[in-house]
């Protein structure tokens, strides 16, 4: 596609070209009306399969521009003007998380800035929308702290009974691909658990785990070898982390995790330890004394009972040691109030019912009943019916519409 540079298409003032991949060339440009500047990501509508790909590719920017998280690129627009087709999307100045890539980051560092990613993409899958193309250059930021998901380009819609592509294409770039992707099987979320967390490894090993002379090489490594233990090149690196990235750079789909929201659950758990460990100690007054012998004391007193751990926090919750445990959001005009409120920690935001659900104690251990909430009960990412308690053990993640939580029987 010849160069569009200083054009104007469809009122957007093209600049400068800032990327290229395939049939489309991004520019940077401004958009007059609202006097702001923006990306537009620009096809030649001929080269890139004529009319059938363009009524996929609609159909698919439409599903793709109905997304709205905090850590993806928004879309602003998305027209058709002289033979092209084009989206707009928010303009990012910082850069990508190539800028990044060379030297490995701290544990913490590099957990803060993928986890929200992960979060980005969980909430694209709940929707039915596969990336298939997580890469660094793929992940703009903001700001230092804040990434931003883009580029759905290569984008699958799970259920759509037309696709874009065939089964046995290869899409997405090489050396981030999954070994399903690779072999060009059919591909669903965990494609992209993979390539996130080949894009953590490298953030925390400065390499990727299958080093080769060339990006085919390094393919077909991953369709018979297991990556190398990242510790291996960073002895930094916590024993924990690298079991949830060997486990997500399993191989066999089975042995993957099967979702986004698991990876980033387990991965919130091992920030959480690190910063506790990474935190100062500093030196105590006497007051601070008084309320860590206290909080010890209170910690003592409920360890006969269960806890529960908020995922994005560490918070520990317990329960009050009873046959019946009510769990939900506190209102004034209910004459009884749950005995966990779990207003205060986000409950309303998340989608917490006022009497959401409740654990039972029973002689074979504890279970959990949903009381038909309107957003639904999970135990590891299965949705409860409503009134068929569950039995729940140590370990388990319980979600309550979006909080999720980790059981402790105690």
């Amino acid at each position: 596609m010849r160069d569009l540079k200083g054009q104007t298409l469809a009122g957007y003032q093209l600049r400068e070209e800032i990327g290229h991949g395939g049939a489309a060339v991004v520019y940077r440009a401004f958009q007059p009306q609202l006097e702001r500047w923006v990306a537009i990501k620009v096809l030649d509508i001929e080269s890139s399969g004529g009319k059938q790909f363009l009524q996929r590719f609609r159909r698919e920017a439409r599903a793709i521009a109905a997304l709205r998280h905090p850590n993806i690129l928004n879309i602003y627009d998305y027209g058709e003007d002289q033979g092209r087709a084009y989206i707009v999307m928010e303009y990012v100045q910082g850069g990508s998380l190539l800028q990044r890539l060379g030297q490995p980051l701290p544990c913490v560092e590099a957990l803060a800035l993928l986890i929200p990613v992960g979060e980005a993409l969980a909430y694209a899958h709940s929707e039915g929308i596969v990336h298939r193309d997580v890469k660094p250059g793929n992940i703009l930021l903001a700001r230092p702290d804040w990434p931003l998901l883009a580029d759905f380009g290569l984008v699958k819609v799970v259920g759509a009974r037309q696709k874009i592509t065939r089964p046995g294409s290869i899409l997405g770039t090489a050396l981030y691909l999954s070994p399903e992707q690779v072999a060009g099987d059919e591909v669903d979320a965990q494609t992209d658990v993979y390539s996130l967390s080949l894009v953590l490894y490298e953030l925390l090993t400065g390499k990727l785990p299958f080093q080769a002379a060339s990006p085919s090489e390094s393919m077909m490594l991953r369709l018979y070898e297991p990556p190398v233990a990242p510790r291996r090149l960073n002895a930094e690196i916590p024993a924990a982390l690298e079991t949830v990235l060997l486990r997500a750079l399993e191989r066999e789909l089975d042995a993957r995790y099967r979702t986004m929201e698991a990876l980033v659950n387990d991965l919130r758990r091992v920030l959480e330890r690190s910063q506790r460990v990474a935190r100062p100690v500093e030196p105590q007054h006497p007051r601070t004394v008084q309320m860590i012998t206290a909080r010890l004391e209170v910690m003592s007193s409920s360890a006969r009972g269960p806890q529960l751990f908020i995922a994005t926090s560490g918070v520990a919750l317990s329960l009050p040691y009873r046959d019946e445990v009510l769990i939900g959001r506190k209102d004034p005009l209910m004459p009884n109030p749950p005995d966990l409120d779990l207003e205060p920690y986000g409950g309303g935001s998340a989608g917490v019912s006022r009497q959401h659900a409740r654990f039972l104690r029973r002689a074979e251990g504890w279970f959990l009943e949903d009381l038909q909430s309107t957003n639904g009960t999970y135990v590891n990412e299965v949705r409860l019916l409503a009134h068929r308690p569950v039995r729940v053990r140590s370990g388990d993640l319980i979600r309550f519409g979006q909080l999720t939580l980790v059981f402790e029987e105690g």
